[in-house]
Formats: structure tokens, sequence, C-alpha cells
């Protein structure tokens, strides 16, 4: 058979834009789900598992699909390795560099990078910091925990406090399965502050982070930290980043708030598990390096407000 021509190619490439609810990259497909369609039945279309479909899309089994919602479809052969093909959906740009590829809804896909596991990237401002969280086991290396503490100081007087040790072991978790991709810092440790939202925050004893991940939707991130054990979740749609903490038992809140304002829970059940609300952020956190002082001992925990008072709106 004859080598189609370039003209050809473009026409061919038109009729499958037009009658087909996929694009194709370079070495990916990926699906519009339309209405009524199931995993089972998109699975049996492009002739892959379903088990190879969830694991390219980080679906949870029995996690239900949507009209609209993109699916990575992993490779014919190779549905062992899906979630490297999904988290490859990308092109690189000059000098290697990746670069997004925005989906129909205008959310970054994934980026290609190497996979170096338990080295997590943070960024904060102008701040950068590589750290060996992990190690080939699994395990927290402790010798990771003072750079983590620092990044994740409160930026506006540079006062410190040791990190969780089981928050960075999640974060490394959380930089493994984007394959590396930099965590972009947007809060860590704030003293307690009897202006904040909620009274009894993570962040004020070191137990929380807010973050985003280079080239990754926060949705994509959200959907992953809820599948950690014991630990709470926080998706702001109208902010810029994803919370997590570590706690005695599993949590998940939406706060439709804009940053600096009162919290707008999606539910009276997600007012009683936040951590915190936007308005609890620091301004401006991260994006202006400030003059550094001497690190200082986090203030004594203050008495718990009222609830209903106007501290705990």
């Amino acid at each position: 058979m004859s080598p189609i021509s370039p003209r050809g190619a473009a026409w061919l490439a038109a009729v499958l834009i037009a009658f087909s609810p996929l694009y194709a990259g370079a070495a990916e497909i990926v699906h519009v789900v339309g209405k009524g369609q199931t995993l089972g039945r998109i699975a049996k279309r492009y002739r892959v598992s379903v088990d190879a479909l969830r694991e390219a899309n980080s679906l949870r089994a029995g996690e239900r699909i949507h009209p609209g919602l993109s699916l990575v479809i992993p490779e014919k052969g190779k549905e062992g390795d899906a979630a490297r093909k999904a988290a490859e959906l990308g092109k690189k740009g000059k000098r290697g560099a990746p670069r997004a590829v925005p989906d129909e809804k205008g959310d970054a896909a994934f980026p290609r990078r190497p996979v170096r596991r338990g080295v997590v990237r943070l960024v904060r401002g102008t701040e950068r910091l590589e750290v060996q969280t992990l190690t080939r086991r699994g395990h927290l290396a402790p010798a990771a925990l003072a750079g983590f503490s620092r990044i994740l100081r409160f930026y506006p007087t540079g006062a410190t406090l040791a990190m969780d040790a089981r928050l960075a072991a999640l974060v490394g978790q959380v930089s493994d399965h984007f394959h590396g991709q930099p965590l972009h810092v947007v809060s860590g440790f704030r003293p307690y502050s009897p202006v904040q939202y909620t009274a009894h925050s993570n962040h004020n004893v070191g137990r929380a982070m807010d973050f985003s991940v280079e080239g990754v939707p926060n949705t994509v991130v959200r959907d992953f930290c809820r599948t950690f054990r014991n630990a709470g979740v926080g998706y702001y749609p109208n902010s810029s980043f994803v919370h997590l903490d570590v706690r005695a038992a599993k949590a998940y809140w939406i706060d439709y708030s804009h940053p600096g304002e009162a919290p707008h829970y999606d539910s009276p059940t997600s007012q009683g598990t936040a951590d915190e609300s936007a308005g609890d952020v620091e301004p401006h956190a991260g994006v202006t390096e400030p003059s550094m002082p001497a690190p200082e001992a986090p203030p004594p925990p203050a008495p718990a407000a009222t609830p209903g008072s106007p501290e705990t709106r």
C-alpha cells in the first residue's frame, strides 16, 4: 500500500474530527464521554480493558463518569503502562521543556516528565526546593523534613514549625503519581489567628498544605488526594489550589468563595469538616519573597472561639 499523501492525511484528520467524539495526539487518543455511555462500552469500543481505562484516568472502582468527561484511551498492548500514558498526554516544547496541551474544557493536560521516584520539586515564588522525601521502599526520608518545613513556613513573618512527617510522605506520593511535576506551594504552616474562619486548622499545627501541580488540573489533583486514608481534602473552584491535610478520619469539602472572602461551602457537612476558608490563606503567598527575619517560635495556642461567633463564620 502506498503511503498516504499530506493532502490525504489532512482530509482524513478532518473527517475524524467531524464524525468522532475523540481527538488524537502524537501517541494518545482522548475520548469525550457521550450521553448514556459507560466505561464498559467505551472499553469495548477501543478494545481495551475496563481496568486499563480506569488506571489511565485515575478512576476508582465504582466511580461514575459523566457526559463531557475526557478519557485517555490506553494503547492496545501497553495497557499495563496506562498510568504513564495518561501522565504523558502532552508534547515537549523547546529545549525539552514540557508544553501543556489544553483539552476541550481549557484544562491543562499532563505534560511529559522523567520519573524520579520519591523526589519532590517544590516551588514557592522565586524559591525552589528539590528534596528526596521517600526512600526506594516508600518510607519517609527523615532528612527531608528540614527543607520541607522551611519552604512551608509562614511567609509574612518567616515563622517556621516542623511539618508533620505523614504530610510530607503524602506529598511525596502526590509527586510520584504525577511523575515529578513541580508542586507550587500556596500555603503551609500558619500561626493561629483569632480572626481565622476555622477555629482549629491543621495549618496551625503543621499538618496541612495548599498547593497545585504544574500542568495538572486541580480537579485531577483533588481526586487523587481523595484516595488517601485519614486525610482531609478541600477543593476551591474559585482559587488556585487544592488543600491536603492529615487527620484521624477521611474528610472532603468544597468552598466556592474567592480569595479574601468568607467561606461558601457546598453543604452543612462541608462546613463541619472544612479545615480552612480561601479567606484564611495569607495574601499573595509565595508571589513575592519577603525579607526573612530570624525564625521565631509559633505563638501559644489561643482559646477556641465560640461556634457561631464572628471568628468562626
